[in-house]
């Protein structure tokens, strides 16, 4: 951190020119869940504004930027009953900090900072799905992420890397009301990864991490894995990947401790066809059995997770259209299943502004969110950069 920290002086004190980046995106929702009163449906009508301002400076031997995201969700009930009501705003930070300490070596520090109310409904692009999750008792939320972390990298050759992070992390509700529903967690982690690329079509690496997590409600988690990775390139446009480890967990808290090892794997394909001099049709499809620690109650969960995408580019036109189900197979919130579906359309109107539109629909059979939701969405973006 110190290292990172002197690079950012030097940077400064050096007279290197600063560039700034900025963007914004507008999006106007139609949405439509099944009510809270369990009967009937609830229309809603949202106006999601994002926006970012980024600073960036670089050096012969280092880079350093910072960025700030608010963001602003405006709600409107056309019909029925809405579990919650009002409007959310959020607030994110970044710094990053880079030198270079040796022709192959490698410094970054990375911290990141996000507050405010966050939606965990099936449909947010908030809150993504993830490998290993159950839903918050409702849909708006007040949380901080606060994340720092010190990566070392070291090039031995062009064919071998060593890289090596560790940090903190605080993540979870924040404010008595939101920690009752979302118990914050508090902890340490850390990963290891050696990369070595055989040859041009064969690369392997070998990936430890280990984190421990305290947990508001009195228990704590130690998950530590262990796991092995391959990447092929099977033809020009054509990659596969697969991993396999395994996953040691132990929680404990007033009243019981457990402790298992779970297995833990990976398997995707992606492919990358250029149509075109102007057109591009990209596709992946990846299958995960991922352990992991329940955010809610701080004990073991296992889920298998399917996920895909395929986009078309043509020009100025994007296409694309996703997919992702996940079910918990055991541990808390064994049965647990989500769905989610979205296509996606936007149109490069001049340099700098976009024009998108789309649809999404989700299910999951959690208690609260129970059952289909749907929504349609219009959305303008612009984004710009220079330097002073």
């Amino acid at each position: 951190m110190l290292a990172a920290a002197a690079s950012l002086g030097l940077l400064l004190a050096s007279g290197e020119t600063i560039r700034w980046n900025a963007s914004a995106e507008t999006q106007a929702r139609g949405r439509n869940e099944p009510s809270v009163e369990g009967v009937g449906r609830t229309g809603l009508g949202e106006l999601d504004l994002h926006a970012r301002l980024g600073l960036s400076i670089q050096g012969a031997d280092g880079v350093a930027a910072v960025a700030y995201l608010p963001s602003v969700l405006l709600r409107q009930v056309a019909f029925g009953v809405a579990a919650e009501g009002g409007n959310a705003t959020g607030h994110g930070g970044r710094l990053e900090l880079q030198t270079r300490l040796t022709p192959t070596t490698r410094l970054l520090s990375r911290t990141t900072l996000d507050w405010g109310l966050t939606d965990f409904s099936p449909l947010s692009a908030q809150v993504t799905p993830s490998i290993v999750a159950r839903l918050p008792p409702q849909r708006f939320l007040r949380t901080l992420g606060v994340e720092t972390m010190l990566d070392l990298a070291h090039a031995f050759s062009r064919r071998l890397l060593l890289s090596a992070a560790a940090g903190l992390q605080r993540s979870g509700g924040v404010g008595h009301d939101a920690i009752q529903f979302l118990p914050f967690q508090v902890g340490p982690m850390a990963t290891v990864s050696l990369s070595w690329a055989a040859d041009r079509a064969n690369t392997l690496k070998l990936l430890a991490s280990a984190s421990e997590s305290r947990f508001s409600i009195g228990r704590t988690s130690v998950l530590s894995d262990l796991e092995t990775a391959w990447t092929f390139h099977a033809f020009s446009h054509t990659m596969i990947d697969a991993g396999a480890g395994a996953t040691f967990l132990y929680s404990s808290g007033l009243d019981s401790s457990s402790r298992a090892t779970y297995p833990s794997g990976t398997l995707g394909v992606a492919w990358d066809l250029p149509r075109a001099p102007q057109s591009v049709l990209r596709a992946w499809l990846r299958f995960r059995l991922a352990p992991g620690v329940d955010r809610l109650t701080a004990l073991a969960i296992q889920t298998v997770r399917a996920e895909g995408r395929a986009e078309l580019t043509e020009g100025s036109l994007r296409l694309g259209a996703s997919g992702s189900q996940g079910h918990a197979i055991s541990g808390v919130g064994a049965g647990a299943d989500d769905l989610r579906l979205e296509t996606r359309a936007s149109w490069i109107v001049s340099r700098g502004w976009s024009v998108e539109g789309g649809f999404g629909a989700a299910r999951t059979n959690q208690l609260f969110f129970t059952g289909w939701q749907v929504q349609a969405l219009v959305g303008l973006h612009w984004d710009d950069g220079g330097s002073f």
